[in-house]
């Protein structure tokens, strides 16, 4: 779910913030106008097309809210909401702004994980329609065919995906993986594990009388190997763009990489010289993807330099 990679701090503000740009993406040629609620209210909506499309954003602060829960403040924001959009006291507000005839209102959330919410919209399409019906003079702004549609994060993936990257928002993506999803990385090929470990030991030999560290090692470099595959594939099925231009900059550093463990004939520098590629690729990820949160580019530098380590872009002298 693209929601989950962005940033936490996310809040209801700035979910709005990034509905409203992804809105005037979506909806250029259909001249979206955003409507500030500070302006005597939104009325039940917060911006509005040409074409008859209202929307309504909503973003719970807290992230960590049951399905129950989560159910009963999505319920309750559409209810209020709808309640403004056809209530009296907001009617000549909103036609002083212009608005079309609204064929649909869009309430667009991060997601929803209960059926209940669908049914409820159908409720409140209901209510809306029957208060149409009452007095269609005064509500000539709502379109006989009315509807509400229910909107989340997954449906303006290419727009989200736009606005992160023009950096025209603080919002920044997260793509570091839950830590409970650690792998189980001793079923991975084993030419890939020993890869791991004589590369291990050619950067630092000593570790061969440190079993201890070095097993650590070896499972974190293994682990990371294991989490990068999976982090890559959760990017391509969000944002493949940003999957593409990581794996373009992968393989062009990759290069790199071979052709300087490879020239170095002194293995004494094996340790320095795997540490500067690391730091090195690090600057690289924060200069071409800045719109990654911090964690993000130290969680994947660390992936693909184990890639490096497992897929033999690095030969260090003293190999064996």
């Amino acid at each position: 779910m693209i929601f989950d990679l962005l940033d936490s701090s996310l809040d209801g503000d700035l979910w709005e913030e990034l509905i409203v740009k992804c809105y005037k993406l979506k909806y250029n040629n259909q001249h979206f106008t955003p409507i500030p609620a500070e302006y005597q209210g939104d009325g039940g909506i917060e911006g509005f097309t040409k074409s008859g499309v209202a929307i309504q954003c909503y973003c719970p602060n807290d992230s960590n809210l049951s399905n129950e829960k989560l159910h009963e403040k999505l319920r309750t924001k559409m209810t209020n909401d709808i309640n403004k959009f056809i209530n009296v006291q907001y009617i000549s507000k909103l036609k002083k702004l212009g608005i079309p005839i609204i064929k649909e209102w869009h309430f667009v959330i991060p997601e929803y994980r209960d059926k209940r919410i669908i049914e409820h919209a159908a409720k409140k399409k209901e209510l809306v329609l029957s208060t149409r019906e009452k007095d269609l003079q005064l509500y000539d702004y709502i379109s006989e065919d009315f509807d509400i549609i229910i909107k989340v994060a997954d449906d303006y993936m290419v727009e989200l995906s736009t606005i992160v990257r023009s950096k025209i928002t603080n919002v920044k993506l997260n793509i570091v993986l839950n830590e409970n999803s650690k792998p189980n990385w001793t079923n991975c090929d084993i030419d890939k594990i020993n890869n791991v470990k004589r590369k291990l030991l050619a950067i630092q030999p000593d570790l061969s009388n440190y079993p201890n560290q070095f097993n650590e090692l070896l499972d974190m470099y293994m682990t990371f190997y294991m989490l990068g595959i999976e982090q890559l594939e959760r990017l391509n099925d969000n944002f493949p763009d940003i999957r593409k231009d990581i794996l373009e900059l992968t393989a062009s550093f990759r290069s790199e990489v071979t052709i300087k463990t490879l020239f170095n004939t002194d293995k004494t520098l094996n340790s320095k010289l795997f540490i500067e590629l690391g730091e090195t690729f690090e600057k690289n990820l924060r200069r071409d993807f800045d719109f990654l949160s911090s964690a993000s580019i130290m969680n994947l530098k660390n992936n693909i330099v184990a890639s490096w380590l497992a897929d033999c872009s690095m030969e260090f002298k003293g190999d064996v």
